[in-house]
């Protein structure tokens, strides 16, 4: 070997390359303006006297040795060029362009004529048009008569000839050169053969274990396997990092090496002379880390990444010193024993015609061909073979060749060394190199522990795939490296090592636990002992340990390497603080399971001990190291010893042991050599002979708890943290339950989930150990249960879902409880009745309404122990209408029938008939037409007189069929259309739903003591109860702090994701690993090791369903003690929960990958935030005034702050605006309370005069509108509680006079669709006979046109023109919204709208005349606007406006243009509904 130049001389600093010509350098000098910025080389070519020179920047030269054979001179050709070749035997010049087509030309012999622009021509790769986007080539490569073409893509395309392989003269043709699953890397040819480069595509997950990819993100950057990973790759997810290292590694590990020619005679290194016609694999240097290649004209050169060489081929020249049909391995060191070592390893390798150079690690060009004597003296050849760095697929970024040989011609691309790193690639070469000498002992292990189902040997699969996973990871360091180090790249950021240090050190993490684990159990020596028939030296344990120590020399390499960064660049100091720390726990985990071994060494023969050996579990610290003792009350010391595990302290006596779970221990000092252990179900001392003994068991324990929690070494001991547990059969409350949850020194103590014994579930809140707060149950052939919990009990709002044992039938009620039992206001569903109203003591007792769902009757009055009692009226599934005392459920007494064919009964009756003195009317008309008459005013209601027969006296029979035991029968009498009495004896309407509003305010009083003691101080209740606040009723301030309180829990119950409150809960814990645990029970040994048993699956899958929202009780009061077992359901604490039922969890519907996620240690969030009270809060909403629900967007910055306005003695007009704009938000957002008050009501009313299988009788309109109006009156005096400035009443604005009222108030944001509605309904079928007259006169209306429709009402004939005006056209449309309107503001504003734009309308038509709109004219032209809009049933519209309207709240608004406007509407209404529109003259 002799060194060609050590220092290459060059024209000037600035040139970025150098050239030498035999070995001498050259001096270049640019024929023109030379390039602004110099870019450095990445191919030479030699045509004839000609060198083509290609740089990175895409531009080709042309250059001319000079006679004196001194200097070169560089002439620009081209600026599009991405690759260039010559191919000697035809003479043709191929070069790739920038926009990936190819341009070629014959060359003469001197290659002067390449300067002529116009004898190139383009080749066609798709002459059919066949590709959409076309071919885009990117490489060319060209042996003495073939040439092969690489596209971005991958594909290969062939012209020429290749031997047997390919013949094609004329155009190229697509051939496929190397499998599908592979990567082309690298590709270069000699006179007569191809070599090519691949890598394997993607097979890294298989090989390494690698678990797939979840976001959607990450799995796109999987398209190629051989990535890139540097800084800017930091954005991926820390899993996507990981497998990208992985991934790259294995490739460059993993690269193969393919070779076909003309011929063969050693060419192409398969062993034998063979003539081939296909590709042939060099299998003898897979896998070795082959990383560049270069060709010769008869010989071939390889470079591993280990720094290594490979060459064959034919010693035609002495280039190889013999033939060589196979690859084989250059020794640099045998030939240059005295040279420095970084001098011996090679960076790269290059071939010439006939001879090999290398870049060693000095930045020396060195040759290995002989000495110029021991040549042929033969002409130098036109052909010369240089690489070019392929980059498909981002293999090698920004790597570009630094040596190239084309002729006699030698480049070199100057880059200044980081010389000082030299040692740390070297070291890592040899590193390399031992791991691949030993990996065939490795792949060996890994095929018996595959095939063999010994115990010891299947314990080695972690560890041999990690150790797989760190030679992967070490091919992809040192690549960088070496990156790095030839000045690739100059930011020490870029080194995987520094920029991915946390991915690298989580593999190190694996790789160090898979090891301690395997030896801490001595598990080395039992492989070996597995497999004593193989010889050699896997038949010897230390040589299997050592070699599975082996990965842990690289990562002190990198600490050092750091150490020797921050010298220089302190900006990395928290790099080298995280490999040290890490090198820092390395060192402590071989240490503790080197005292580990020894430990289960020593207790061999104790099975007592030998019983708690796993391969994951460490011996910390033991009593016999340093002492401990167990402070007894009987003695003073006891007899037992203490062993502290890695997750667990194990406590032996003479004749017991226990357990204890470290993530479920407590410990504090206590006296001066005390210690205070406490657990879940237990609390003791522990004494040391000094304070310093003292301090190392607290260290140890502490520091052990943290581990076991899964917190970073160094932080505190958590007091509150989140950790499964599984209680003994002994403890009094909790026996054999599973808890998963939050604790607070070892108490249940925040959100947690609950396994029973008998199958019952229970997620949700708990506090000092007791079910309380919010939660799911789920109890085994009993129902679900979701809702608030007091004392274990069911107590305040939740819905529960009972199932019969034996019975397909459930019920669901919805509602308050007490106690366990149903009380207070609720609804109740079975499959016979259903049920909305109050609830005591699990009975209906007091007002409610059911409807029998077999005969479709409703009921709508008192109850007394599941009974009606009391006042109440009756409608049944035909429309009869019932009203009076009802007893033993029927109806007694006094009372009132009204039944669907007119007829009606006054007096006493039964449901059945009358049942004594009473007074049956049958009308037969009006008393002046037919049946059903409207008055003089339109209205069919109390007021109208009919005319008919009339029975009185003592009556009986039943209703079908009357019978008169004694009284009279008088014909043709006259009477009102409804009975006088009618509407006396019915509930009061304040009395109505009064236990919900109750049950409302409970609950909301009670959320400030839940949410203060369940997330913040734990001793605020010492009992566990729940409690009210002081007083009869809540000031103002107390009731602000509850609706904060409220709102924090309700969007702590939602989480991210609305609906999940209690999948939120279970992603928040701990849950079970499949590794094996500690003991999980505290009791004697002989019942330590039972397995906990799985679930009745019947609980659990009620857990997968939502609940259902409308709800009977007859088999909870046939079950006396069906609510109360939740008495016995809970109680206090025992050990660890590790083996908690996965299948169990996942019946909440969650994700099986979510069940890993652990949140140790966390603190339960408070829920009761605090809301500060800010003056500016809604400054910037003073200038709206519209509070239409359905128009403005929920904004919760609204909410999320204790307003002051509306707190005042008196009330401005900034108030109103503010108090508007926060109850619009109140009533939309669910978490707000009057949100769900809001809701119960809805449903309440709708349920009572909204759900009707028939027609529902006018007689409950006026009932509906009065309960209507108690409600809102008692949602205004909650809302008045909130904001005291409102008035008790209502009041005027002083500025704009406006009336403020719970109607103009709440009626915009109350009054929902709904609610409307169910009005609506009844409205109009109480007007349905007129609506039916103006719907006739609409359709009539409908086939004529304006001219026509004038006339045949009678009206003037100018009106003609107002209907053409546009405005006319406008009104129509605005009245069209009255239809979509619910509020009576907005309804009102509709009509008063309408009637201007009809005044415009007509102004404009009649502008000529200058007439002004009067009276006269003015109702035909709305009676015309009326026609026109077709607004349906308005005459229900009407009379509901009429009623929502009544009242002196609105007196002014009626007083003023809005109740004009709505009179005329009115009348016009009337007129039109006089008699059929075709009979008006």
């Amino acid at each position: 070997m002799t060194t060609i130049a050590a220092d290459p001389v060059t024209s000037g600093d600035e040139e970025l390359f150098a050239i030498s010509y035999e070995g001498k350098a050259l001096q270049i000098h640019w024929r023109g303006l030379p390039p602004l910025t110099r870019s450095p080389a990445s191919r030479i070519c030699n045509v004839g006297d000609t060198l083509l020179l290609l740089t990175t920047d895409h531009a080709l030269y042309s250059s001319h040795l000079q006679s004196n054979r001194s200097s070169l001179d560089l002439q620009l050709l081209r600026t599009d060029v991405l690759d260039v070749d010559f191919c000697s035997g035809s003479q043709e010049l191929f070069v790739v362009l920038t926009n990936g087509s190819v341009q070629w030309q014959i060359i003469s012999g001197s290659g002067r004529d390449i300067q002529n622009p116009h004898a190139w021509q383009t080749l066609s790769f798709d002459p059919l048009e066949l590709l959409a986007e076309g071919v885009r080539i990117r490489r060319v490569c060209s042996s003495a008569q073939g040439v092969v073409f690489v596209d971005s893509g991958g594909e290969t395309y062939v012209m020429g000839s290749c031997g047997e392989v390919f013949n094609t003269e004329q155009q190229p043709r697509h051939m496929r050169l190397y499998e599908e699953s592979k990567e082309l890397l690298d590709l270069a040819a000699g006179k007569e053969h191809f070599v090519m480069l691949v890598a394997p595509y993607n097979r890294a997950d298989e090989a390494l274990q690698l678990p797939a990819l979840h976001s959607k993100e990450d799995a796109e950057d999987e398209q190629a396997s051989v990535k890139s990973l540097s800084s800017g790759n930091s954005e991926r997810s820390f899993a996507a990092n990981t497998r990208h290292l992985l991934h790259q590694g294995y490739a460059l590990l993993h690269t193969q090496l393919f070779t076909f020619g003309a011929s063969n005679n050693g060419l192409l290194g398969t062993g034998d002379h063979i003539r081939r016609a296909n590709v042939a694999r060099l299998q003898k240097v897979d896998s070795m880390g082959v990383c560049s290649i270069a060709a010769g004209l008869e010989h071939t050169v390889a470079r591993t990444l280990d720094g290594r060489l490979y060459h064959w081929g034919l010693n035609s020249h002495q280039q190889l010193g013999e033939d060589m049909s196979s690859p084989n391995e250059i020794t640099i060191s045998d030939q240059t024993a005295s040279l420095p070592a970084n001098q011996v390893s090679a960076l790269e390798a290059t071939c010439g015609d006939y001879h090999t150079i290398l870049l060693n690690a000095s930045g020396h060009i060195q040759s290995l061909q002989p000495q110029p004597s021991l040549r042929h003296n033969q002409q130098s050849s036109t052909y010369a073979q240089t690489m070019l760095q392929l980059q498909l697929g981002a293999a090698w970024p920004r790597q570009l060749r630094l040596l190239m040989c084309s002729g006699g011609y030698t480049l070199q691309n100057q880059r200044k060394f980081q010389r000082q790193y030299h040692y740390y690639l070297s070291h890592l070469q040899s590193q390399l190199q031992m791991l691949l000498n030993h990996r065939q002992a490795v792949l060996t292990l890994d095929i018996w522990q595959r095939q063999s189902t010994h115990e010891a040997l299947c314990a080695l699969g972690p560890l041999l795939v990690s150790w797989e996973r760190m030679l992967c990871l070490l091919v992809a360091t040192l690549h960088s490296l070496e990156g790095f180090y030839r000045a690739d790249f100059v930011q020490p950021a870029d080194l995987l090592f520094i920029c991915h240090h946390k991915e690298y050190i989580e593999l190190f993490n694996d790789y160090t636990k898979s090891y301690c684990d395997v030896y801490s159990v001595n598990g080395f020596c039992q492989a070996v002992a597995a497999i004593a028939k193989l010889n050699g030296p896997l038949a010897e344990e230390n040589y299997v340990t050592s070699l599975f120590q082996q990965p842990f020399s690289i990562y002190q390499l990198f600490v050092q390497f750091m150490e020797l960064l921050v010298r220089t660049q302190p900006e990395y100091g928290e790099h080298r603080v995280a490999w040290a720390e890490f090198a820092r726990h390395c060192c402590i985990s071989q240490e503790l399971a080197v005292n580990t071994r020894d430990f289960w060494i020593s207790n061999e023969r104790n099975p007592r001990i030998v019983q708690f050996r796993r391969r994951q579990r460490r011996v910390i610290l033991t009593s016999s190291l340093v002492p401990l003792k167990l402070v007894s009350s009987v003695l003073s010391m006891s007899s037992f010893s203490y062993i502290l595990f890695s997750d667990f302290l194990c406590q032996v006596g003479v004749n017991s042991l226990y357990s204890y779970p470290l993530t479920t221990l407590w410990v504090w000092s206590e006296g001066e050599f005390c210690l205070r252990l406490t657990t879940p179900e237990k609390s003791f001392v522990v004494a040391t002979r000094t304070q310093e003994m003292r301090k190392v068991w607290l260290d140890q324990l502490q520091s052990s708890i943290v581990s076991a929690l899964g917190r970073p070494l160094g932080s505190p001991v958590p007091i509150a943290r989140s950790t499964g547990y599984e209680f003994s059969r002994e403890h009094p409350k909790f026996s054999g339950v599973k808890a998963c949850g939050t604790w607070r020194k070892g108490v249940l103590h925040g959100n947690c989930y609950l396994e029973y014994p008998d199958g019952s579930v229970y997620c949700g809140e708990l506090h000092l150990g007791v079910i309380e707060g919010y939660g799911k149950m789920v109890i085994p052939s009993t129902g679900i249960y979701v809702g608030n919990f007091k004392g274990g009990r069911f107590h305040g709002h939740g819905v529960y879902e009972i199932h019969g044992k034996d019975s397909p039938e459930s019920e669901i009620y919805e509602g308050n409880f007490c106690d366990g039992r149903f009380h207070g206001h609720g609804m109740m569903r079975n499959n016979r009745y259903m049920y909305v109203g109050e609830y005591q003591g699990n009975a209906r007792s007091g007002y409610g309404v059911m409807e029998d769902l077999v005969t479709g009757d409703k009921y709508m009055g008192m109850f007394v122990d599941n009974k009606r009692f009391g006042i109440g009226n009756c409608i049944t599934n035909r429309g009869d209408y019932f009203e009076g005392s009802f007893a033993g459920d029927d109806l007694v007494g006094n009372g009132v029938a009204v039944f669907e064919n007119d007829n009606y009964y006054e007096g006493e009756l039964t449901l059945r008939g009358p049942n004594g003195r009473g007074e049956y009317y049958m009308p037969s008309g009006d008393a002046g037409g037919g049946i059903g008459a409207f008055n003089a005013s339109g209205e069919a209601d109390e007021s109208c007189e009919l005319i008919g027969n009339k029975i009185f006296g003592q009556l009986s029979g039943s209703w079908e069929t009357v019978r008169i035991q004694s009284g009279e029968l008088v014909l043709n009498r006259r009477f009102h259309k409804y009975p006088s009495s009618l509407g006396r004896q019915v509930v009061d309407h304040n009395r109505k739903w009064r236990s919900l509003f109750q049950n409302f305010e409970s609950d909301l009083e009670n959320c400030t003591v839940n949410s203060s003691t369940i997330g913040g101080n734990a001793s605020a209740v010492p009992d566990g109860s729940l409690r009210k606040l002081s007083g009869n009723s809540l000031s103002t301030t107390q009731l602000w702090t509850c609706i904060a309180a409220y709102i924090s829990k309700q969007r702590n119950r939602d989480g991210s994701k609305p609906g999940n409150y209690f999948n939120n809960i279970l992603l928040s814990m701990p849950l079970p690993h499949k590794a094996s645990s500690p003991l999980t029970k505290a009791r004697y040994t002989t019942n330590t090791l039972n397995k906990l048993q799985t679930e009745p699956a019947s609980a659990l899958d009620f857990l997968g369903f939502p609940l259902r929202r409308i709800h009977s009780q007859e088999t909870v009061n046939s079950k006396p003690g069906g609510l109360q077992r939740a008495d016995s359901l809970l109680s206090m604490g025992h050990n660890s929960l590790r083996d908690l039922q996965a299948s169990s969890l996942s019946s909440f519907q969650l994700n099986q990958s979510l069940l890993n996620r652990t949140l140790n240690g966390d603190e339960s969030s408070t829920l009761g935030e605090s809301f500060a009270y800010n003056n500016n809060s809604i400054s910037k909403h003073m200038n709206s005034s519209d509070c239409s629900i359905t128009t403005k967007k929920s904004t919760s910055a609204v909410l999320d702050q204790v307003p002051s306005f509306g707190m005042a003695a008196t009330l401005t007009e900034q108030d109103v605006v503010a108090i508007r704009l926060y109850l619009e938000q109140a009533f939309k957002n669910r978490h707000h309370p009057l949100y769900a008050l809001n809701d119960r009501i809805a449903n309440c009313f709708h349920f009572s005069y909204g759900y009707w299988k028939v027609k529902p009788t006018p007689i409950l309109a006026k009932q509906a509108m009065r309960e209507w109006e108690s409600i809102s009156r008692r949602i205004y005096r909650f809302v008045r509680k909130m904001f005291p400035a409102l008035p008790e009443d209502y009041c005027h604005m002083e500025a704009s006079r406006e009336v403020i009222s719970h109607i103009t108030l709440l009626y915009p944001l109350v009054l929902s669709e709904g609610i409307y509605s169910t009005l609506f309904v009844l409205y109009a079928n109480k007007y349905s006979r007129k609506d039916e007259m103006y719907r006739q006169n609409l359709n009539y209306a409908e086939k004529l046109k304006d001219p026509d429709l004038v006339e045949l009402m009678g009206h003037e004939s100018f009106l003609r023109a107002v209907m053409l005006d546009p405005k006319f056209q406008e009104s129509v449309q605005m009245l069209k919204q009255l239809q979509e309107k619910f509020s009576p503001q907005d309804m009102l504003t509709v009509i008063q709208r309408s009637t201007q734009l009809l005044t415009e309308a007509y102004e404009h038509a009649m502008a000529a005349n200058a007439a002004q709109l009067n009276a006269d004219n003015m109702i035909p032209l709305t009676m015309l606007t009326m026609l026109r809009a077709a607004v349906p049933h308005l005459g229900a519209e009407l009379a509901l406006l009429d009623d929502l309207t009544g009242g002196p709240n609105f007196q002014a608004e009626m007083n003023g243009m809005a109740g004009y406007c709505y009179t005329t509407l009115k009348a016009a209404y009337e007129h039109v509904t006089l008699r059929a529109l075709q009979k008006i003259s």
